[in-house]
């Protein structure tokens, strides 16, 4: 495995669908999840910088927005799918956007970001068959864990596991966290 600085970032551009030339041809991971799950925060918190825009208010990403690590592949930052003011576009938007990335020989992994601080809904449940039906590698990421106690946490692992989730990271914006998922990247790219 090569050994990546993912402090070394540059932020490359955003666009509105995967279709966007890009300088490289190099790997892309996604980071995809519901709205408001935490997916700006975790690339900020794998980068170290504070580079990805992240807000207390769901759906405020509307683009891809593309990372450039050391030079080495490209981490994606997704708008969020699920409930938000904006939903019924955006929600056509998204498909439109996710059937196509789906499709791309350059997109070797996706980071799955759940919150199971609830239940999955009917919408959650077929996006995961979705993803998992593209045949591309799901990194899952329980979010969020940091602000559980220990009863929440092992009902989290449960829902986890219920839905198909049997190897999982638990996120908790901590160093040793970050150090597993950068080393669950790196097996892709």
């Amino acid at each position: 495995m090569k050994d990546v600085n993912f402090r070394k970032v540059r932020f490359v551009t955003s666009a509105d669908s995967f279709t966007r030339h890009l300088e490289k041809e190099l790997p892309i991971i996604l980071m995809v999840g519901r709205s408001n799950v935490g997916k700006s925060t975790l690339i900020n918190g794998l980068i170290g910088q504070n580079l990805a825009f992240s807000s207390k208010k769901a759906g405020k990403t509307k683009l891809l927005n593309y990372f450039l690590i050391d030079d080495t592949f490209y981490l994606l930052d997704s708008p969020g799918y699920g409930s938000t003011s904006y939903a019924t576009m955006s929600t056509i938007h998204f498909s439109k956007m996710m059937e196509e990335g789906l499709k791309r020989p350059d997109l070797k992994a996706i980071c799955l970001l759940l919150d199971f601080r609830r239940d999955p809904g009917e919408d959650d449940k077929a996006f995961f068959q979705y993803l998992r039906a593209s045949g591309k590698p799901i990194i899952a990421i329980l979010t969020k864990t940091d602000r559980m106690n220990q009863s929440e946490k092992a009902k989290a692992r449960k829902i986890a596991k219920d839905n198909g989730f049997d190897l999982y990271i638990e996120s908790e914006l901590s160093g040793k966290t970050n150090d597993k998922i950068r080393k669950a990247i790196l097996s892709y790219v």
